[in-house]
C-alpha cells in the first residue's frame, strides 16, 4: 500500500502546530505531513506533491478553504477534505457538501474524536487505492489477454503442419485462453493497397505517415462490427507481406450462421470507413465459419482463393461464391493496340486495356493467370513498340518505381490499369523527347561536359538516354558534324589546354584529370589535335606571355 500524505492549512501557527504535534500521525499511517498557512501555500504544495487528505480551516484572510476545495475539484485531484471552522453556519456546511468534503468539524479541537474522524479518511483513501490498483490491473491484465490471444492465432495459423486436436487444447491450456474445440470462428482477409503514384516520379505509401495504424486498424473494426452477432478476437499482420492483415471473429452463438447479407454490409461500412479515416484502399475477403480446429485450413484456402480471384480495390469476396473452373487466357487484338501505340493514341489504348479486363470480369472469366498473361502480352507490346525506337526499355524501366508497380500489378484490376498506364505514359513521354533528337544530343553533350574525366563509352551514354549505342552514335554525328568519340576527345583536350595555360600542375596530373590514365596515349591524342605535345604547348604559351 502506498504512504499517505497529509496537508494542514490554517491561517493560526498554533492551530497547525498543535494539530502536527498532537495527534499520533504514525499510527494512523500518514508518513509525511505538509503545512501551509494560505491558499497560495497550499496550492503550489498540491502542484509539487501527491496530496492524499486535506485538513483545513474555512475562514482565512486570503482566501478560504472553501475556494481551495473548488480549485482542487477544477484540477483533478483526488483528496478526501475534512474542515475545521469555528462557525456552525448552514451555507458552509452546504458548500462543502456540494465540493465533496469527507468531513466537517466544529472547533474547539478534541484531539481523539479530530483523530477518529482523519482515521475514517485513511480507510477511504486505501480503500480508493485498492479500487485504483484492481482497476489498473484488470486493465493489464485485459490488454495482456488480447496479446495472448493473437499470439495464439498467429502461432496457429502460421504453423504449416496442421495441428491435432490434443495440440491445440494444449496450447489454448498453456495461455490459459478459454476457447473449445467446437467454438466456431469466422476469417476476414483485409488487402490493403496503400500506394500511390504521384506525376510517374515517384510513389508515397500510408504506411509510412501512419505510425500506429494496426491499433486505428482494430479499433475501427470493432465499432464497425460492434452490432453484428460476431466478436472480434484478433487482428493480425502478414508474416509475408505488410499489405495483408487477418481478422479473426468469433461466433457469440455457435447455432448462428453468418449472414452473408449482415456480413456484407458490414464490410461495406468497413471500407468506407478506412476510405475515409485511413485514406488507403482495401478489399474484404469473407471465408466461412468453422469449429477451432478446421479453422487454420480454413483460413488457408481463403488466401488461395482471394489470390486467385481479381476484382477492382474495394470490393468483396466471399469465399462461398468462389468458382473453381480454370479461366483460359484469350488474347485481346492485339493488331489494334499495336496501332494505337503507333498512333500514340495512349487514351484510346488504355480505354481498350479496361473494356477487355472489365469485359472477362463480366463473364467471370478474370483469374490471376489470365490478368498475368495479359500482363506479359502488353508488356512487350510496349517494349517491342520502344525496340523500333532503338530505345532501351529495360534501361527505361529500371529502378524502383517500375519494380512496385509491377509487383503490385497483379494484385486488382486497378493496380494492373495503372502499371500499364505508366507504361504507356513514360514510353510515348519518352519517344517525344528522342523525336526532338536536338534534346537528345544536347542531354549527352552536358553529361559529356560534366562527365569529361569519367571512362565515357557509348553504351555508358546510351544508357542515359535509354537509346541503343549504334542509334545514338547516328544521330549525334548528323546533328553535331562530329563522331561522339571525337567530341569527347575535343572537350578533354580543351579542358587540358586551359589546364597547361593557367596552372603549374605536372602534365601527369592533367592528363589524369581529363580522364587518360595512360599519360603517353594522352600525349598522343594531344599532339593530334593540336599539333603539339602538352610540354611545348606549356612552353608556347609560356613563350608568348614572357613576349607580351
Amino acid at each position: 500500500m502506498n504512504s499517505l500524505n497529509i496537508l494542514i492549512v490554517d491561517d493560526d501557527r498554533f492551530v497547525v502546530s498543535a494539530l502536527e504535534q498532537k495527534i499520533n500521525w504514525t499510527s494512523l499511517g500518514i508518513q509525511q505531513i505538509y503545512t501551509a498557512y494560505n491558499i497560495r501555500q497550499a496550492k503550489k504544495i498540491f502542484e509539487e506533491t501527491t496530496i492524499h487528505i486535506l485538513l483545513s480551516d474555512i475562514e482565512m484572510p486570503q482566501g478560504s478553504g472553501l475556494e481551495l476545495l473548488a480549485w482542487i475539484r477544477s484540477e483533478g485531484f483526488n483528496v478526501q477534505a475534512i474542515y475545521l471552522t469555528n462557525f456552525a453556519d448552514f451555507n458552509y456546511a452546504q458548500k462543502a457538501i456540494e465540493l465533496q468534503s469527507f468531513d466537517y468539524y466544529l472547533k474547539p479541537i478534541e484531539f481523539d474524536k479530530l483523530e477518529f474522524i482523519i482515521k475514517k479518511a485513511v480507510n477511504k483513501v486505501k480503500l480508493s487505492q485498492i479500487k485504483e490498483n484492481a482497476i489498473k490491473v484488470g486493465q493489464y491484465w485485459q490488454h495482456n489477454k488480447e496479446e495472448l490471444v493473437e499470439h495464439f492465432w498467429h502461432n496457429y495459423l502460421e504453423n504449416n503442419d496442421t495441428l491435432a486436436r490434443e495440440e491445440i487444447q494444449e496450447q489454448l491450456r498453456i495461455k490459459n485462453i478459454n476457447y473449445s474445440l467446437n467454438d466456431c470462428f469466422l476469417p476476414l482477409l483485409l488487402d490493403f493497397f496503400p500506394y500511390k503514384l504521384i506525376d510517374n516520379k515517384g510513389i508515397i505509401s500510408i504506411f509510412d505517415k501512419e505510425n500506429n495504424f494496426h491499433n486505428k486498424l482494430k479499433s475501427i473494426m470493432m465499432e464497425t462490427f460492434k452490432n453484428d452477432s460476431i466478436r472480434l478476437d484478433g487482428v493480425l499482420k502478414s508474416s509475408t507481406t505488410k499489405d495483408e492483415y487477418l481478422a479473426i471473429f468469433k461466433l457469440t452463438d455457435n447455432a448462428f450462421e453468418a449472414s452473408s447479407r449482415d456480413l456484407i454490409s458490414s464490410c461495406n461500412q468497413l471500407i468506407a470507413t478506412i476510405n475515409n479515416q485511413l485514406k488507403c484502399d482495401v478489399q474484404c475477403s469473407i471465408g466461412t465459419s468453422n469449429p477451432l480446429n478446421k479453422i487454420q485450413a480454413a483460413v488457408k484456402a481463403l488466401q488461395v482463393a482471394r489470390k486467385e480471384t481479381i476484382d477492382f480495390r474495394n470490393t468483396i469476396f466471399c469465399f462461398e461464391t468462389y468458382n473453381t473452373n480454370v479461366n483460359n487466357y484469350v488474347e485481346p487484338n492485339l493488331q489494334l493496340l499495336e496501332h494505337r501505340l503507333e498512333d500514340g493514341n495512349r487514351l484510346s489504348f488504355i480505354n481498350k486495356c479496361y473494356q477487355y479486363l472489365t469485359n472477362l470480369l463480366d463473364k467471370n472469366a478474370l483469374s490471376h493467370h489470365v490478368l498475368c498473361c495479359f500482363r506479359i502480352d502488353m508488356t512487350q507490346l510496349i517494349y517491342t513498340h520502344l525496340k523500333k525506337k532503338e530505345i532501351l526499355a529495360n534501361k527505361l524501366f529500371q529502378g524502383k518505381i517500375s519494380d512496385l508497380l509491377l509487383e503490385q500489378s497483379s494484385r486488382s484490376i486497378d493496380d494492373l490499369m495503372i502499371y500499364i498506364s505508366y507504361l504507356v505514359d513514360v514510353s510515348l513521354d519518352y519517344m517525344e523527347f528522342t523525336n526532338s533528337q536536338k534534346s537528345v544530343v544536347n542531354t549527352i553533350r552536358d553529361y559529356i561536359d560534366q562527365n569529361y574525366q569519367e571512362n565515357i563509352t557509348r553504351t555508358s551514354l546510351a544508357q542515359i538516354v535509354y537509346l541503343s549505342p549504334d542509334y545514338i552514335a547516328r544521330f549525334f554525328k548528323k546533328e553535331t558534324g562530329i563522331s561522339l568519340v571525337n567530341y569527347i576527345i575535343k572537350k578533354r583536350v580543351d579542358i587540358a589546354k586551359d589546364l597547361l595555360t593557367n596552372t603549374n600542375l605536372p602534365i601527369h596530373s592533367i592528363s589524369d584529370k581529363v580522364g587518360y590514365e595512360n599519360y603517353s596515349y594522352f600525349t598522343k591524342l594531344f599532339k593530334k589535335e593540336t599539333n603539339y605535345t602538352p610540354i611545348e604547348f606549356r612552353k608556347m604559351v609560356y613563350s608568348k606571355s614572357e613576349t607580351s
